[in-house]
């Protein structure tokens, strides 16, 4: 039988031994959360650093600058190849209003092997993509856009000089259609010529995943403007606008899918005529704007005070648009 002072004296080492494991197993813990959490955090702030300040896609490389080139859009040239890979794209007229329309499409995230069929510029293409920080390239342009793109001093790669062998022609499709590049070939020529490769857009603003909510109704977006008309309709369980041109499917020759927008943009100007097939549209200053995204009309504005500065939007309250990730298609309309 153990006497009292030593029963005493093992219920003390009892408590001890207990009290030492605990606080063994909550270090244990602790150590634990650390290991998880920490990394937990840092991953959510690499992906948020991993998005694209252009479309607010997970891109490998945001920082990197991004490339625009100017496609055409006739019954010759389609399908079109890359516009579904682009992270924004600008529609306009190109010879005056209710013209031919071409786009400004805007590649970052996505580096297609084939883009095209490419064309000549117009002037306010110019202050567009000086705007958006871009590498610019077209086939050419009017005199008009040439001299604007000496002003503003836009990094320009040329496929009328090919520069490094960027651009290239298809056999198949009839000049002046057939002129194509590759995101690679533009990149190479593009550090060749040592144009800056680090991207000073500011970006738009996006929604969060959670803040997204798509509505179940129908929705669908006319414009009859163009010589060519463009319609959209919402699909509810995607939260896509899939693109139609000309009445039928617009189809992506490079991935055989049709072409989809998460944010529809009409961007409402003035647009006359600079000389004969030259259009002269207005992107600097401000007018009215209806943003379409996930079911919903926002009407707003949208304001582009300098050549250099962003093309932003914003509602009716004056906040800046939070667009919904993914490839905004904007249509410049009179």
């Amino acid at each position: 039988m153990l006497k009292t002072r030593e029963k005493i004296l093992l219920i003390i080492l009892i408590f001890v031994i207990v009290a030492g494991l605990i606080f063994f197993l909550f270090s244990i813990e602790g150590k634990n959360w650390e290991i998880k959490g920490e990394p937990q955090s840092i991953r959510k702030a690499e992906e948020k650093l991993k998005k694209s300040p252009f479309s607010g896609v997970v891109c490998s490389d945001p920082d990197a600058r991004a490339f625009g080139v100017i496609l055409a859009q006739y019954p010759e040239t389609m399908p079109l190849s890359s516009p579904s890979q682009a992270d924004v794209v600008i529609e306009g007229p190109v010879d005056g209003p209710k013209g031919i329309s071409r786009l400004l499409a805007i590649y970052q995230c996505q580096e297609p092997k084939k883009i095209g069929s490419i064309r000549s510029t117009r002037p306010f293409f110019v202050d567009l993509a000086l705007g958006f920080d871009l590498i610019f390239s077209s086939w050419g342009g009017c005199d008009a856009a040439v001299s604007r793109i000496n002003t503003l001093s836009l990094d320009w790669l040329d496929a009328r000089v090919n520069p490094s062998g960027a651009f290239f022609r298809e056999k198949n499709i009839p000049a002046p259609h057939n002129g194509f590049a590759s995101f690679e070939g533009l990149k190479r020529a593009s550090k060749e010529l040592g144009m800056r490769q680090k991207n000073k857009f500011p970006g738009y603003r996006f929604l969060s995943d959670d803040e997204i909510v798509l509505e179940s109704n129908s929705q669908e977006i006319k414009i009859n403007y163009y010589h060519y008309p463009v319609r959209y309709v919402y699909d509810p369980k995607t939260g896509n606008y899939l693109r139609f041109w000309n009445g039928i499917k617009m189809i992506d020759r490079n991935t055989g899918k049709q072409v989809f927008a998460k944010n529809v943009v009409l961007m409402k100007t003035k647009i006359g005529v600079l000389s004969p097939g030259v259009a002269d549209v207005k992107v600097l200053g401000e007018g009215e704007a209806t943003i379409y995204q996930a079911g919903r009309e926002i009407k707003g504005k949208w304001r582009k005070e300098k050549p250099n500065s962003k093309l932003a939007f914003f509602d009716q309250k004056g906040e800046e648009i939070r667009f919904v990730p993914g490839p905004i298609w904007i249509e410049i309309i009179d």
